[in-house]
C-alpha cells in the first residue's frame, strides 16, 4: 500500500460530496489531507481497507475511490485487475464541514472567483465513444449468446468515452451540477486530477446499523422537461415516455432482477428478516432522462467496511446477473478496466456514517485535461442492440448537451476581383479541426459556398464569417470591413493564459475570454490585447497573432506557448518570413518592430499602449 502524506501543499487537496436535489442544495465538505491512500494488489487493499477504518476511528474523515476492479480481492472466481492498475484510493482528512444553502453558495462563489476569465468559461470540446454502435452490437450480441446458454440473466457492457475539458474543472464540474441535479455528486481535487460525479444512483449509505441501497436499473430519454419546452405536446410526450418507462415489463424485469441480487447480498450481512424492500420501481426525473430505482435496507448490520464491501462490491446494478458469472463475461466483452467506473465513492464519518455512490455519470478529469466518461447498458434476453447503444449514449447527454451549440468560426477577407487569398488555409483549418471535434465538413461544399457568397458581394474589401455546427450546418455572413485609422495599440493582457486550454487549437464560439478582453480594448481605443501565460511566455492577442522582430530575425510565439494555429501565420512561416520562437516580454521590449495580424487585416504594425507618439 503507498502511504502518501500530504506533499502537495493546503488547498490542493479536497472532496465534496453534494445533494442538489432538494429544494435547499446542501454539500459534505472535507478539507485538510493527512494521508493518501493507493492499493494496487489484494494484501495492500485489504491493508487500506482496516488502515481507512482506523483512521476514521481515530476522528478523521476519509474520501474512498474503489474500482470495479476491487471486486477481484473479494471473489477469486472474478479475473482480476491488470497488474499495477489501483484498486482503491483514499484521501484521509482532518476536517469534515457541512455546508448548506446560502453557506453552499458562499463556498461556490469563493471558489469560482479565484479561477481566471479563462478558466471560469468551461465546457468540453467534444467526446468519442471508443465503440461506435457496430462494435456495440457484437459485444451485445455476446452477451446475448451468454444469456441464451443460460449462464446469466443479465450482462452489462460498457465502454468508455474521452474528451477534451476547456476552462477548469471546478467551473465545467458547477456546470454540470446546474444541469445535472442529483442527490449524489461528489467533486474531488487531488492535485491536477479531478473526479467530477453527478451520479444519480446510491450505492450503499450507513447510519447507525442500518444499510441502505438504491440501485438503479432502467432508462428512458427525456423529450423535454417543462423549464426547457413548455409546448403542451412536448409535455405529453415527455409524460409518455415517464409513463411507458414505469409500464416497461422489459425495465421492471431488469429491476426486480438487481434489487433480488442486492437483497441476497444484504442478507449476507444481517439476520433473517433484516432485510426490506421499502421501495420498488419508483420513477426519477432528471434532465436528460427518466430513472427506475428501489430502495432496499438492512437492519441490523454491525459489520465492518471490509465486510460490508466483501458482500455487496460492486453493485449488482452495474454487472447483471448472477453477479459473478456476469462479471466474468464482462471480462471477456470489454477492452480493458473499468477502473473507478462502477465502482464505489463516497466518504466515512468518524462516527462510522458512510455513504457510496455508484460513480457513473463521472468524469475523470487529468492534468492535460482529457478525460474519461464511461457508459453501459443491462442487456437482457429481449434486448434490441441499437436501442441499447442509444441509451449508452443517451446517458452522456448531460456532458454533451452542454456545448450542443458550439461552432467552428473562419473569419475570411474578400476583396472584389481577388476573391479571398488565403481560402485554400481556411479550409485546411477547418477541415483539421472539424475532423479532430467531430463535426461534419465537407471542405468542397464550403469552397463552393464562401465563393458563391463572395460573387454576391459588392465592390471593396468584405469581411465574411462562416459558422460550422456539430451537425454539419453552415452559416455565413458578409459586411463591407472598415479601414483601420492612426496608430494602432496594443496592451498586455492582466492574466495569465493557460495553454493547455484545447480551445487555443481550434477557433471556436467558445471564446467568451477572448471577446470580454477585445470589448474592454476597444473601449480604451486599442487594437488589441496580448497574452502571456504563466511561464511568461508571450503566446497571442485576443483576435491576432504576435510578431516581433528581434536581431534581424522575426519572430512569432512557439505553438507550445499557447496559440491559435492561425490562418495568416501558417501563410508567412511556410513562405519563411518568420520563424517560431519562445518569446517573452524582454523580447518585446527590444524589438524593432511589432506587429499583429490574421486572414482579414494582414499584418499591422502596433505600439505598445504606453509608448510615445510617433
Amino acid at each position: 500500500m503507498h502511504d502518501e502524506r500530504n506533499a502537495t501543499g493546503a488547498g490542493e487537496c479536497f472532496a465534496l460530496f453534494e445533494d442538489t436535489l432538494v429544494a435547499e442544495p446542501s454539500a459534505l465538505l472535507l478539507e485538510g489531507l493527512r494521508h493518501r491512500l493507493v492499493a494496487r494488489t489484494p494484501a495492500e487493499a485489504r491493508a487500506a481497507l482496516a488502515r481507512i477504518e482506523a483512521e476514521r476511528a481515530r476522528g478523521w474523515w476519509v474520501a474512498l475511490a474503489a474500482h470495479y476492479e476491487l471486486g477481484s480481492v473479494f471473489e477469486p472466481a472474478v479475473p482480476a485487475a491488470p497488474h499495477g492498475e489501483p484498486l482503491l484510493r483514499a484521501w484521509v482528512f482532518e476536517r469534515g464541514c457541512r455546508l448548506a444553502g446560502a453557506r453552499l453558495d458562499a463556498w461556490w462563489r469563493e471558489s469560482l472567483g479565484r479561477l481566471s476569465p479563462q478558466d471560469a468559461e468551461a465546457g468540453v470540446l467534444h467526446l468519442t465513444p471508443a465503440w461506435d454502435a457496430a462494435r456495440h452490437a457484437r459485444a451485445a450480441g455476446r452477451a446475448l449468446d451468454h444469456i441464451r446458454a443460460g449462464d446469466c440473466y443479465q450482462v452489462n457492457p460498457t465502454f468508455p468515452q474521452r474528451g477534451e475539458v476547456y476552462g477548469h474543472p471546478l467551473a465545467l464540474y458547477a456546470r454540470l451540477r446546474a444541469v445535472q441535479p442529483v442527490a449524489h455528486g461528489v467533486l474531488v481535487r487531488d492535485g491536477e486530477e479531478w473526479i467530477c460525479s453527478r451520479s444519480p444512483e446510491l450505492f450503499f449509505s450507513r447510519s447507525g446499523q442500518r444499510l441502505t441501497c438504491r440501485p438503479m436499473k432502467g432508462t428512458a430519454p427525456r423529450v423535454a422537461p417543462p423549464d426547457v419546452d413548455p409546448d403542451p405536446d412536448v409535455a405529453q410526450a415527455d409524460a409518455a415516455a415517464a409513463a411507458s418507462l414505469l409500464a416497461s415489463d422489459k425495465e421492471r424485469a431488469e429491476n426486480l432482477m438487481i434489487v433480488d441480487l442486492i437483497r441476497n447480498d444484504l442478507g449476507r450481512l444481517t439476520g433473517a428478516g433484516g432485510v426490506r424492500v421499502e421501495r420498488l420501481w419508483e420513477l426519477e426525473a432528471y434532465p436528460t432522462v427518466y430513472l427506475l430505482t428501489s430502495t432496499v435496507t438492512a437492519d441490523p448490520v454491525g459489520a465492518g467496511l471490509e465486510e460490508i464491501l466483501g458482500a455487496l462490491f460492486p453493485s449488482g446494478s452495474v454487472t447483471g446477473a448472477p453477479k459473478i458469472r456476469a462479471m466474468q463475461v464482462i471480462h471477456a466483452l470489454e477492452d480493458g478496466p473499468r477502473g473507478l467506473y462502477c465502482g464505489g465513492l463516497g466518504w466515512l464519518a468518524p462516527d462510522g456514517d458512510l455513504s457510496l455512490n455508484v460513480p457513473i455519470r463521472t468524469l475523470l478529469v487529468g492534468p492535460d485535461r482529457r478525460f474519461r466518461l464511461d457508459v453501459g447498458s443491462g442487456i437482457v434476453a429481449d434486448s434490441e442492440p441499437g436501442s441499447e447503444y442509444h441509451e449508452c449514449l443517451a446517458k452522456a447527454a448531460f456532458v454533451t448537451g452542454l456545448d450542443a451549440d458550439l461552432r467552428l468560426i473562419e473569419t475570411l477577407r474578400w476583396e472584389s476581383g481577388r476573391g479571398c487569398a488565403l481560402l485554400d488555409g481556411h479550409l485546411r483549418r477547418l477541415a483539421s479541426s472539424a475532423a479532430v471535434l467531430g463535426f461534419p465538413c465537407d471542405p468542397g461544399q464550403v469552397r463552393a459556398e464562401v465563393e458563391a457568397c463572395g460573387r454576391g458581394l459588392g465592390p471593396g474589401v468584405h469581411r465574411v464569417r462562416l459558422l460550422l455546427g456539430r451537425d454539419g450546418r453552415r452559416w455565413l455572413d458578409a459586411a463591407p470591413l472598415e479601414p483601420l485609422r492612426g496608430v494602432q495599440r496594443f496592451d498586455l493582457a492582466g492574466w495569465p493564459l493557460d495553454p493547455r486550454d484545447p480551445r487555443l487549437a481550434h477557433k471556436t464560439t467558445a471564446r467568451r475570454f477572448y471577446n470580454e478582453e477585445l470589448k474592454a480594448a476597444a473601449g480604451r481605443g486599442l487594437f488589441d490585447i496580448v497574452f502571456a501565460n504563466a511561464r511568461g511566455e508571450l503566446c497571442e492577442g485576443a483576435r491576432s497573432t504576435l510578431f516581433v522582430e528581434v536581431g534581424g530575425r522575426i519572430l512569432t510565439p512557439a505553438a507550445t506557448s499557447g496559440v491559435l494555429p492561425g490562418v495568416l501565420r501558417a501563410s508567412l512561416l511556410a513562405s519563411g518570413w518568420c520563424e517560431e520562437a519562445v518569446l517573452t516580454s524582454d523580447d518585446l521590449a527590444r524589438a524593432r518592430q511589432v506587429w499583429l495580424g490574421n486572414a482579414l487585416r494582414g499584418l499591422v504594425e502596433v505600439r505598445p499602449a504606453g509608448a510615445a507618439p510617433v
